[in-house]
């Protein structure tokens, strides 16, 4: 398997943000994927089956992910994810594009 080259300085790559930045990313290629998944809502069990993980070990990913964020909860974990650009923003739910009718503001309203 071949290593990834390093750029100056010690970044993986691979680990940079989605936006160019060369800060390392601190969470793995794996617990990114569980951040995406945890982004779009769902819970350790479908995590688990979608990733043919068990949720056991989606909680230990989690465990590791909030650590290595100092998160105090998963939401915080992935405003932070998406903050750094790990996660492109909009997310949208699976294989629809999401459209929410807002109320008419009071200017609106007749």
């Amino acid at each position: 398997m071949p290593v990834p080259e390093r750029r100056e300085g010690g970044v993986d790559p691979s680990r940079e943000s989605q936006n160019g930045d060369r800060r390392p990313r601190p969470v793995t290629d794996r617990q990114l994927e569980i951040l995406r998944n945890v982004a779009h809502g769902r819970t350790n069990r479908e995590i688990g089956e979608a990733l043919g993980i068990s949720e056991l070990t989606v909680r230990n990913h989690m465990r590791a992910i909030l650590k290595r964020l100092s998160s105090s909860d998963r939401t915080h974990a992935v405003v932070v994810a998406i903050g750094n650009g790990w996660i492109p923003i909009p997310i949208e739910p699976d294989g629809a594009s999401a459209q929410v009718d807002l109320p008419a503001t009071v200017a609106e309203r007749p």
